[in-house]
């Protein structure tokens, strides 16, 4: 019986640190879409450094682009990894939850989720996605790795 115990209180401690938390990131946000609206990028910058970028693809066409370009902030949720303590650096994107939070300073927030997602933002227009990815990473001598637009809409459709 205490085998059984201590199983199940590994198991739920185990489950609380994969927990994540949403990340809020705020500086100078871009949503910009594809041609043919099946796809976005979203960047957050910071002194005129992207310091993170978002691909996403929708579940269809939209019936109108989106492009914001001004202050705001970012929410995502980082999908932690089993077996890798948190706050370990990998070298490649890291994983993320199929939903994310655009609040622009100005204008109505957007929340982008997958079906059956909770948004991240109250009161945000939700617009459904098949796939979301955080496309940077921190590679060697600190340096940001940022594929750009053309990586996210090649991928995305």
């Amino acid at each position: 019986m205490k085998k059984i115990v201590v199983t199940v209180v590994v198991g739920l401690m185990s489950g609380a640190v994969l927990a994540a938390n949403p990340v809020p990131l705020t500086g100078d946000i871009s949503v910009t879409t594809s041609s043919n609206r099946r796809s976005a990028v979203i960047s957050v910058s910071t002194k005129g450094t992207v310091a993170a970028q978002f691909c996403l693809s929708f579940a269809r066409p939209l019936d109108q682009a989106i492009s914001i370009a001004e202050k705001g902030q970012v929410i995502y949720l980082p999908q932690p990894i089993e077996g890798l303590p948190p706050g370990v650096q990998i070298s490649g994107p890291e994983p993320v939850a199929q939903t994310l939070a655009v609040q622009p300073e100005k204008g109505p927030p957007l929340a982008f989720v997958a079906k059956g997602a909770k948004p991240l933002a109250k009161d945000a227009k939700p617009i459904v996605i098949t796939n979301l990815i955080r496309q940077d990473w921190m590679g060697p001598n600190k340096t940001r790795r940022v594929p750009g637009e053309e990586a996210c809409f090649s991928a995305g459709g």
